[in-house]
């Protein structure tokens, strides 16, 4: 998140965030080299001075992931996202913060409260390709049936390829697995051979391996789950 660069008004409200943000900064590098306690102890005092401070909770929620705490993690996320809402964020950074909090109800396990989140993210930015792609995968391969929706998942899987103009090569993987979980096995294969197709240099070292795993399975008339 960029900050504003704007004189007067803006320069002031940038003061006012910096020693906050300057603590908070300094608790996420203690977090990162490992110090997790002193990183906690750090935010603490920031919400202890400013209780109003979202970042302070989001952070806080980030070092509780790290310490593999997810359910608390999860309601330093939903404090901060009380306060960011009061705070008039933008939409697309509150989205973000729904964003966050469903992965971490994925780490969890917790898919329907996934759901609900990445619900939410696309109500508040519908436009978002990110946070589309991530709902639609949700739908297509979460392990828990219920939460399973391959139909709306094909759904929201073309609307992504369709903004990203077929050039997301992640946007259309999602919508090869929503078209293998309804069971259409030969669009899944088509589709995943374009997302091959479109990778990028850098995404084909990251990412071919698996899409070619996932084609073998649609080629065998199988779907693909995640964890």
């Amino acid at each position: 998140m960029k900050g504003q660069t704007a004189t007067g008004w803006g320069e002031i409200w940038q003061h006012r965030m910096s020693i906050g943000q300057a603590r908070l900064d300094e608790a996420f590098k203690l977090a990162e080299s490992g110090k997790t306690d002193e990183a906690l102890n750090r935010i603490d005092a920031v919400i202890a001075s400013n209780p109003d401070n979202w970042r302070a909770y989001f952070l806080k929620a980030a070092v509780l992931v790290l310490l593999k705490r997810q359910n608390d993690a999860l309601q330093q996320i939903d404090v901060s996202i009380q306060l960011a809402r009061r705070s008039n964020v933008t939409q697309h950074l509150l989205a973000q913060l729904y964003s966050s909090k469903a992965q971490t109800c994925i780490d969890a396990r917790r898919y329907e409260d996934a759901r609900r989140a990445l619900d939410e993210a696309v109500r508040t930015d519908g436009g978002n390709t990110s946070t589309l792609n991530d709902l639609a995968w949700l739908l297509a391969t979460a392990p828990d049936t219920r939460v399973r929706n391959p139909h709306r998942a094909i759904a929201l899987g073309h609307k992504c390829c369709e903004l990203s103009h077929w050039t997301d090569a992640y946007c259309i993987d999602t919508l090869a697995a929503a078209y293998a979980a309804s069971g259409d096995f030969n669009q899944a294969v088509r589709c995943q051979q374009l997302a091959m197709q479109v990778l990028s240099q850098t995404e084909r070292s990251e990412q071919l391996a698996n899409m070619q795993d996932r084609l073998k399975l649609y080629s065998n008339h199988q779907p693909y789950l995640g964890d």
